[in-house]
């Protein structure tokens, strides 16, 4: 039997899969990580922050009050950048949200990316050297995809994937790709 929760990720994610216009899907990409981000205990975003400068947009501000049943293990604030692309994004990407999460001095980001990043193994290489790179200057990247969404039945899941996530980077000492 599928819960409510499965039942609403499938529909956010179908719809972020089969809109035509492309705004239209990245705004159904967020709601669902909205969804997730406010069904963790403990968790408050804020949606689409522009800077000052008018240069750099964060989808979503996480403000993480790190309940004992939500997410003790992340900071209390981080950005999560949804990427709703047909295809995989390529390691320019990644670089830029890096830049992005410090620029907002937070140490930690979430970069959703519905099909991962490429696999092209220049970019797949150039991803890694950025993730070490990042993760030297103290800036965790953790990578979530719409494959990885698809799979949630309640947030626990959604607990789970980002402890799992947040835990590969330590032992693998980069990002994780799948």
């Amino acid at each position: 039997m599928t819960s409510f929760f499965q039942a609403r990720v499938g529909a956010y994610l179908l719809r972020a899969e089969n809109h035509t216009d492309p705004r239209i899907r990245g705004r159904y990409y967020e709601n669902l990580l909205a969804y997730l981000l406010e069904s963790v205990p403990g968790c408050q975003i804020e949606r689409n922050s522009l800077n000052n400068y008018g240069t750099e947009e964060v989808d979503l501000t996480v403000a993480n009050y790190r309940f004992p049943d939500g997410l003790p293990m992340l900071p209390e604030l981080f950005i999560i950048e949804c990427k709703n692309w047909s295809v995989p994004v390529d390691s320019t990407v990644l670089g830029y949200f890096v830049n992005v999460v410090v620029d907002r001095g937070c140490t930690l980001g979430v970069l959703a990316a519905a099909n991962g990043i490429t696999g092209r193994q220049e970019h797949r290489d150039r991803a890694y050297a950025i993730g070490t790179s990042a993760l030297v200057r103290g800036i965790r990247i953790l990578v979530i995809t719409s494959d990885d969404m698809a799979g949630l039945t309640c947030p626990q899941d959604f607990i789970s994937l980002l402890q799992s996530r947040n835990l590969k980077l330590t032992a693998n000492g980069t990002i994780f790709l799948g």
